[in-house]
């Protein structure tokens, strides 16, 4: 499978083998080309341009024909950065064979059907990058993507006019039409064709803004929370400066108490009993360093506490054991194998003797298993494994452990717990069905069995559990809310009143004790960062225990209102519109969401909605079809409708809130990320007189890219999905043509700005290197910021603020009072 992948330690050096990497077989005809040169192929032979994309030194990477033992295309002491050579070859089936890293270090690639690939006679063969990203030492992520713009700017400047006698073509598992698309508009376009700037062009410096965007996207301050069963002790991760601190709350008598401080983020907070709290530090899984307080009484004032630390890395699987003493602790052997073991955390000591526990497992019989499961006793019964390259979820007890089911498989049931006693799988389906609903899996009959919660239209969120695991109840969005319904007549009576005491706000439960009777509460609205409360039910009493978000109280947040709108179809969608203070009528910058499918807006707080409000935009949300949360046929609507009926809902939505609303016509912008970049950019397409701007983040450009040059295409499982939801490049490709923007770049005459991560493996890079590439040949280079060392999505600090003051400043630009030439336009 083209993706992570652990590396083949050599124990020996075959000197053969080195020497047949390095100098390939006269007979396998495969010769580097020099710089400069112009190769003379000869009727059976083929160029072959080999790229690659690595961030640290390799030692060589070999390219073979398939069924040759010698001859290779080789590149050795390759660098950090991009690598290329071009290497005439025989035309035949070739696949990336082999990669060599960290001296002994090996990838082999020969077996993975991901890294095969065509070369023709005549042409230059392009399979694409391969991209190697390490984790670790033993262990990297190892793909291709599809950079033919790169490949071809690279052959230009080493083999001047190669390509006019051998046109590059992409040899992937589907098409790409852009290297003859370039060549042909280039052509078209003669002498009047633009050179490529030496630069981007950059957005106008907007200045301060009345929301530091540092202050507006910074982290929250509450990471995870847990509440002893009792209802007595609240723990809570809170940054601390640029640490980690861990909190407990005595409940009941309103103090606090610091008990850890970590340069590190927690990655597992869990009570074993009522007085024993587990952390675990670590960034992997599976690397945690885990400490146990044992809480004590109240002495002198102050909350008394012991603790007990872990001898060995690794993960508290489930705690409270038979009792609060004992918990499941998961690490790695010798061997790399995951092991699982009961633990005795009553007293350091107590835990010391059992640091020799490696030769008596609880998990003798799987040696497959990535992750364990437990029920409530203690015992393994269930296992993610990873067979075969996929990563499956196994079922059983003792040594017998049988597969259950696919995870990787598209649809079908999503796995959540384990039910008390381990017969049964709790979790979420919308196989033939019309949403998704809360069911049962038994994993001997391999299929659902019962349906414990469904209502039309609405996709369940998450099941709500209690103590022993028993569904309670499940939340779900409702009206752009999240809320949460109960199956027990009490519990439902309650969540109707605190949807009626924190009216126009989503209140969700993130623990309550085991009698029921105490209760924290996460509650947020689009105005309000999530605040936590604590809820007495015997006291009719919620407290305001902390806010995520402290830094923004007293700020100008701004509420949006959501209504709905009928589309070209007669299909009704919703959407919601943040009207900021200001002079009517404002500007507008309409914001679709990225996915397109499955994903949604909701009513929930949003850093990006409220820096534009800041500035003074009204800013338009929808949920188009496609979206999440309104069950399967407006989610499947959204099938083959990109780039059309989706957007025809934004218009319907947007023509709907000019009726409404108090905003100006002539003074709107596109915004969008990931698809929503799409969107924006297909808008101006569609409705080119309508909109001063666009600004696409992380925005696709061409849609066939999307299936050779992202992490969603990598496999054959994954490509039938993206077919059934884009359509098929090798039968569709006019259609898929016709609503990329980038093959309609000369229509793109509205101001553009294009954000994206260099990094990126959901929408690589290459899109927007085509895009400004094609504008910057007709003498219109859009604005273009790339962010270095980022992926699909602004997480740097210093990212964030360089684009969202960048977008600020382009906004301003192309937003200010209506010129009169604007004015006189009819609008939308």
């Amino acid at each position: 499978m083209n993706g992570c992948r652990r590396a083949l330690l050599l124990a020996w050096w075959l000197g053969l083998a080195a020497a047949v990497m390095v100098c390939p077989d006269a007979g396998a005809r495969v010769r580097s080309v020099a710089a400069g040169s112009q190769p003379e192929l000869a009727d059976d032979e083929g160029l072959l341009l080999v790229a690659i994309d690595s961030s640290v030194d390799l030692d060589n990477v070999q390219v073979k024909k398939e069924g040759r033992l010698f001859g290779a295309a080789v590149l050795s002491n390759i660098k950090a950065g991009y690598s290329a050579r071009l290497f005439i070859v025989p035309a035949g089936q070739y696949q990336w064979a082999q990669l060599r890293a960290f001296g002994r270090v090996r990838y082999d690639l020969r077996d993975d059907a991901e890294f095969r690939f065509q070369v023709r006679s005549g042409q230059v063969t392009y399979g694409g990058d391969l991209v190697f990203r390490p984790h670790d030492r033993f262990s990297a992520d190892v793909r291709t993507s599809n950079r033919a713009l790169r490949a071809i700017d690279w052959a230009e400047r080493e083999h001047p006019g190669l390509l006019a006698r051998h046109p590059l073509a992409y040899a992937g598992h589907y098409p790409d039409p852009f290297p003859a698309f370039l060549a042909a508009e280039r052509a078209k376009l003669g002498a009047r064709a633009t050179p490529p700037p030496a630069a981007s062009a950059k957005p106008p410096a907007v200045g301060p803004v009345p929301l530091p965007i540092e202050e507006l996207w910074r982290e929250e301050r509450i990471g995870r929370v847990a509440l002893n069963p009792a209802g007595t002790l609240f723990a809570e991760q809170v940054r601390h400066d640029k640490d980690w601190a861990v909190d407990l709350i005595d409940l009941a008598a309103g103090t606090s108490l610091r008990i850890m401080t970590t340069p590190f983020p927690l990655a597992t907070m869990m009570w074993s009993g009522d007085s024993n709290l587990v952390l675990g530090v670590g960034s992997d899984r599976d690397e945690q360093t885990i400490t146990v307080f044992r809480i004590g009484e109240v002495a002198h004032g102050r909350r008394t506490f012991a603790v007990t630390r872990f001898m060995r890395p690794g993960r508290v699987i489930q705690a409270a054991v038979g009792d609060p003493d004992h918990v499941l602790f998961a690490s790695r052997g010798r061997s790399g194998r995951l092991l699982v073991h009961k633990v005795d955390i009553s007293s350091q000591r107590a835990l010391e003797q059992t640091s020799a526990f490696s030769n008596t497992p609880l998990n003798r019989g799987n040696r497959d298993a990535v992750a364990w499961f437990a029920d409530g006793s203690g015992r393994l019964r269930a296992a993610l494994a990873r067979v075969d390259e996929r990563y499956v979820l196994q079922h059983g007890a003792g040594e017998e452990f049988t597969e259950v089911l696919d995870m990787q498989a598209v649809g079908g049931f999503d796995p959540y717990s384990l039910s008390w006693d381990g017969d049964l799988i709790y979790g979420l389906s919308d196989e033939g069905r019309s949403q998704i609903d809360l069911v049962v899996f038994d994993p001997v009959l391999r299929r659902v069995t019962k349906t414990l919660f469904s209502k039309p239209g609405v996709d369940v969120v998450m099941p709500l559990l209690d103590d022993r695991r028993t569904p309670i109840g499940v939340a779900y969005h409702e009206r752009g809310r999240l809320v949460s319904e109960y199956f027990d007549r009490n519990d439902q009576h309650l969540a109707e009143l605190l949807r009626r005491t924190f009216a126009q706000r989503s209140v969700q439960t993130l623990a309550r004790s085991r009698d029921r009777s105490q209760w924290i509460l996460a509650v947020e609205s689009s105005e309000q960062p999530a605040r936590l409360y604590h809820l007495d039910v015997k006291q009719a009493r919620a407290s305001l225990l902390d806010d995520t978000r402290p830094w923004l109280d007293g700020k100008p947040l701004v509420a949006a209102t959501r209504f709905t709108a009928n589309s070209t179809d007669g299909l009704t969608v919703e959407a919601y519109l943040t009207l900021p203070p200001g002079p009517d009528p404002r500007p507008l910058v309409i914001m679709p969401h990225g996915g397109p499918i499955g994903v949604s807006d909701t009513l929930h707080f949003d850093p990006e909605v409220q820096f534009l409000a800041s500035l003074g935009y009204a800013v338009l949300q929808v949920n188009y079809r496609g979206s999440g949360g309104q069950g399967k046929a407006f989610r499947e609507a959204g099938h083959l409708a990109q780039g059309t009926l989706i957007e025809d809902d934004i218009d319907a939505a947007l023509r709907t809130a000019l009726e409404r609303y108090p905003l100006d016509p002539r003074r709107m912008c596109m915004l969008g990320s990931s698809y929503g970049g799409y969107s924006a950019l297909v808008s101006v397409l569609r409705w080119p007189d309508r909109f001063r701007c666009a600004v696409s983040i992380a925005g696709i450009s061409d849609r066939l890219l999307v299936f050779t040059a992202s992490d969603s295409g990598r496999s054959a499982q994954s490509r039938t999905e993206l077919e059934r939801i884009m359509g098929n490049p090798a039968t569709q490709q006019e259609q898929l043509m016709a609503v990329s923007p980038l093959y309609h770049y000369h229509q793109l005459t509205t101001p553009l700005m294009l954000v994206h991560g260099v990094e990126d493996m959901r929408v690589d890079f290459e899109h927007a290197r085509r895009l400004e590439r094609m504008l910057a040949l007709d003498g219109r280079a859009p604005i273009l910021l790339s962010l270095a060392d980022e992926g699909h999505g602004i997480t740097g600090t210093d990212n964030r603020v360089s684009a969202w003051s960048g977008i600020a400043g382009f906004l301003r630009a192309h937003l200010q009072a209506a010129p009169a030439a604007a004015a006189a336009r009819s609008g939308p």
